[in-house]
């Protein structure tokens, strides 16, 4: 075993749209993204693994890091590179070209889950349950379809709730859309989605592979009832990542979440379905919303989601008893199950 190769993003690599004012807009959740890499290299010291951290600016940067490695593992931390937000999502393709494992999900799952409306289509074709929704490319009007109101309004292809505002949600298209829509075009440089927003609960179910199979961790509730009289019940991008937005809390959720017999029973089942339609590896998180009658529509899947303390993923093992090592132990022994693969690129 030669070790891992961690690898991460500059974080100055934080242009995701043609338009300059991007760059750096989402410093916070890319400071992210070094918290993951300082946790997960302190699991690595403590498993006594032999590892050094890499970051890349962009893919083209890639090759020349692999050639010049001896690890056979890469955990890979990539969330955004210059080019587009679906540039990240060909690091595993890459690094398994040169014969490395890769910890996290391949090229295939990314591409599908890191554009909202494909998982929104796939989960459809597998009978779970989403919230109805349109797109809305860059710069075309509003469709003549548009699902019940009220509506949500986000980035079809960005997460960390990058993009994501009070002003998301839309009580009023006609007086409101129009203005919702342009700001993510504006902000994001990339198509809007347009859904119906699901007034509920909202839930996040985390899982993590173990010997080959899908493990549902413990059910997180985002808990409202510590939001301000007035503030939308969206986990926006203020209210994630801003400490203070709401005092004392950062995300609030409550976790190990208090479900009621129905839903305990169904959510593991469910993340176990969403993970096998959508292809995941190694670990993932799903979040969902309960609408008022306690049908489930799941939002977004987060294959590669925040490995940084505070992040629900963290939460969700410390709920479940698992040390944080622990978790990067089983990564480790997935990736490992997976080499052996002859390298394409030989060069």
């Amino acid at each position: 075993m030669k070790g891992v190769l961690l690898l991460y993003n500059e974080p100055e690599a934080t242009a995701v749209s043609p338009m300059p004012a991007a760059a750096g807009a989402w410093a916070e959740s890319d400071a992210g993204v070094m918290h993951a890499l300082r946790q997960v290299g302190a699991a690595l010291d403590e498993l006594g693994e032999r590892w050094r951290a890499a970051g890349i600016s962009s893919l083209t940067g890639l090759p020349a890091l692999l050639r010049e490695s001896d690890a056979d593992l890469v955990f890979n931390l990539v969330e955004r590179l210059p080019g587009g937000s679906h540039v990240c999502a060909y690091v595993p393709a890459v690094c398994e070209a040169f014969g490395r494992a890769c910890v996290g999900g391949d090229t295939r799952a990314l591409l599908l889950t890191l554009d909202k409306a494909l998982t929104k289509a796939r989960l459809i074709e597998h009978g779970i349950g989403v919230a109805p929704g349109v797109v809305v490319p860059v710069g075309a009007p509003l469709p003549a379809w548009l699902p019940d109101a009220p509506l949500f309004v986000k980035p079809l292809a960005m997460d960390g709730s990058e993009g994501i505002a009070p002003a998301s949600l839309v009580r009023d298209p006609a007086t409101q859309l129009a203005a919702a829509v342009a700001r993510v075009h504006g902000e994001c440089g990339q198509p809007a989605l347009v859904e119906s927003y699901i007034d509920g609960r909202e839930v996040n179910l985390a899982v993590m592979e173990v010997e080959g199979e899908p493990r549902p961790l413990p059910v997180a509730e985002i808990d409202f009832s510590l939001f301000p009289p007035g503030r939308a019940h969206v986990v926006d991008y203020d209210l994630k990542w801003h400490p203070g937005t709401i005092p004392g809390h950062l995300s609030p959720r409550k976790i190990p979440a208090v479900l009621g017999p129905g839903l305990n029973a169904q959510l593991p089942d469910l993340a176990r379905q969403v993970w096998h339609a959508c292809g995941c590896r190694d670990y993932a998180r799903i979040d969902c919303r309960v609408d008022r009658d306690g049908n489930v529509h799941v939002l977004e899947v987060n294959i590669n989601c925040d490995l940084s303390p505070l992040a629900g993923f963290s939460q969700a093992l410390e709920a479940a008893g698992i040390a944080f090592t622990r978790f990067v132990a089983q990564m480790l022994t997935n990736a490992r199950a997976r080499t052996g693969t002859r390298a394409l690129w030989q060069g």
